[in-house]
C-alpha cells in the first residue's frame, strides 16, 4: 500500500484475509501480507484495522524507515503520486501476477490468479 485511500487498502486485506483462510481450509499453504511504504507513521493506523477488521490470518507491516529504500529495491517498485497500491501473487518465490492500483472491488482478479497456481 503507498497512497491508498484507507477504505480500500482496508477492503483488499480483508479480502485476502478471506482468500488465504478459504485456502488453508483446504489443506493447502498460502501466506497473505499487506505492507505498507509510508513507514512507522502508520503503526498505530495498523494496529487499529488489524483490531475493526479481525484482521488475524494475515500479516500487516508496514516498511521500516531505516531499510525502506532496499525494500523498495528488492520489489522493484517506485513510488510515485499516481501509486496506490500493488498486489502480487507468488509461487514458490516467483512472481506469477502483479495488479497495480487495484480497487478492492476487483479483487476477483487476485482470486482467479490464484486458482491458477493452486490446481
Amino acid at each position: 500500500m503507498h497512497l491508498d485511500s484507507e477504505e480500500n487498502a482496508a477492503g483488499l486485506a480483508v479480502k485476502l484475509q478471506e482468500l488465504i483462510r478459504s485456502v488453508r481450509k483446504e489443506g493447502k499453504k498460502a501466506y497473505g501480507f499487506v505492507i505498507w511504504t509510508q513507514g512507522e507513521a502508520v503503526k498505530d493506523k495498523l494496529v487499529k484495522l488489524a483490531e475493526d477488521k479481525k484482521i488475524e490470518d494475515i500479516a500487516i507491516c508496514y516498511l521500516p524507515d531505516k531499510q525502506r529504500e532496499a525494500y523498495l529495491k528488492l520489489y522493484k517498485v517506485e513510488l510515485s503520486d499516481k501509486l496506490r497500491n500493488i498486489v502480487f501473487v507468488y509461487r514458490d518465490k516467483k512472481l506469477a501476477a502483479k495488479f497495480i492500483n487495484l480497487n478492492a472491488k476487483d479483487f476477483g482478479k487476485v482470486e482467479q490468479a490464484f486458482k491458477e497456481l493452486v490446481k
